[in-house]
């Protein structure tokens, strides 16, 4: 029985359970849970105060205009789905103007999930209680674990690595980055030191341990480091202050990030951005390398090099396209304002590879491309010189494919 569910038949099957379970119950958590804005005891001993829940619309009991037309009020019945007051049902106001702005604008209809703001004291639901915001998050985790799934479906064993280097992954850079980036640690230590472990992890987990995986760990590295080394010039030589990002004056203007080094956090921004682009062209060239070595053990370090540099022009080549792709698309919108010139931003096309954020953009776009361009040759030299050909090669062997 013991010897069954360790055959790697079962592996995947169970895989896939713990998925759906796990997804499942993400989903049902993001549908109860609630967020306290403000608590307090009243001289009765009953708390006070206000939280975010998920609401389910169960009825639409009236509908009119006001404002002379220009708004529509909506009265709902509202049941709870978390908090203090889960499974209680209220009437709700939902003011909808069909010619004002549509962030503003949340249209429910019965069944809909929606973000609601309610306050009350102790078993007593305030009368007045905001619409906040449409409920995403519910199908955000479900099409998060329709992609793990895919994942292991076409992945099998290696698709379950990946997803364990995912979770991997962003175990790291929420517990352990994101919290020392929050203190204000030093950024550009802190994600240096971060992405090696998640590059390092993720490859030994995807790839195993194998001369393969120690290349393109030290060719994503040196990659990495080179294009570092060119983005701190490039940032220094453009004056980029790292307040670009419309965020970081958020960040300021809230009187929260006194304590944060936006032009290191620019920096290593970038250097995050490309980590993922380096780790898909040095795994990929080094297995390229691997397979080559294993059908042909007599060629020379230097026919493998060869071999190597000849696959890793066609990774450059379609990689980089798809940076390009990745990024202008982030960024499409910032891209068409600059071209239609709207009043958010005004600037001639002479000025606009002058302005901040647009260069920030396009060194991102650099700087990734770079560390991709660097990564893969550094890797084919590694794997290269790592290479010990075949006795039969020191016999006469030519050790051509």
């Amino acid at each position: 029985m013991m010897k069954k569910f360790r055959n790697p038949k079962w592996t995947v099957p169970i895989a896939l359970f713990t998925v759906v379970v796990l997804t499942h119950a993400a989903y049902i958590y993001s549908q109860r849970r609630s967020a306290v804005i403000t608590s307090n005891v009243t001289d009765a001993a009953e708390i006070s105060g206000s939280e975010y829940v998920k609401g389910r619309v169960l009825n639409l009991l009236d509908q009119y205009l006001t404002e002379n037309g220009r708004v529509v009020t909506n009265i709902l019945e509202v049941e709870l789905l978390g908090g203090r007051y889960k499974g209680k049902k209220v009437i709700m106001r939902n003011l909808v103007r069909p010619n004002g702005f549509p962030l503003r604008n949340i249209h429910l209809k019965p069944g809909d999930v929606f973000l609601a703001k309610i306050g009350g004291t102790g078993e007593a639901i305030s009368p007045v209680n905001i619409v906040d915001n449409y409920s995403r998050d519910g199908f955000i985790i479900l099409l998060a674990g329709f992609l793990l799934l895919l994942i292991i479906l076409i992945g099998r064993n290696k698709g379950i690595r990946t997803v364990i280097a995912l979770i991997i992954a962003g175990g790291v850079i929420y517990f352990i980055m994101l919290p020392l980036l929050n203190r204000g640690q030093n950024a550009l230590l802190v994600v240096t030191l971060t992405s090696g472990i998640i590059a390092a992890a993720s490859l030994l987990i995807i790839a195993g341990f194998g001369r393969k995986t120690y290349a393109a760990t030290l060719g994503t590295f040196g990659g990495v480091v080179i294009a570092t080394i060119l983005i701190m010039y490039a940032q220094n030589h453009l004056h980029l202050s790292g307040m670009e990002h419309y965020n970081a004056a958020q960040i300021v203007e809230s009187g929260a990030g006194g304590h944060l080094d936006f032009r290191m956090l620019l920096l290593a921004g970038m250097i995050l951005g490309l980590l993922g682009a380096a780790m898909d062209g040095a795994i990929d060239v080094a297995s390229s390398m691997e397979e080559i070595r294993r059908a042909n053990p007599n060629l020379s370090r230097m026919q493998l090099i060869q071999s190597g540099m000849n696959v890793g022009t066609d990774i450059i080549g379609t990689m980089s396209n798809t940076l390009v792709f990745a990024y202008f698309g982030f960024r499409l919108l910032l891209v068409l304002s600059s071209a239609i010139n709207t009043p958010w931003f005004p600037e001639t096309k002479m000025q606009l590879l002058s302005v901040g954020v647009v260069t920030a953009e396009i060194i991102r776009i650099l700087a990734g491309s770079i560390g991709l361009l660097i990564t893969i040759p550094i890797t084919i030299l590694i794997f290269g010189f790592w290479h010990k050909p075949s006795e039969a090669e020191f016999k006469g062997s030519k050790g051509i494919i």
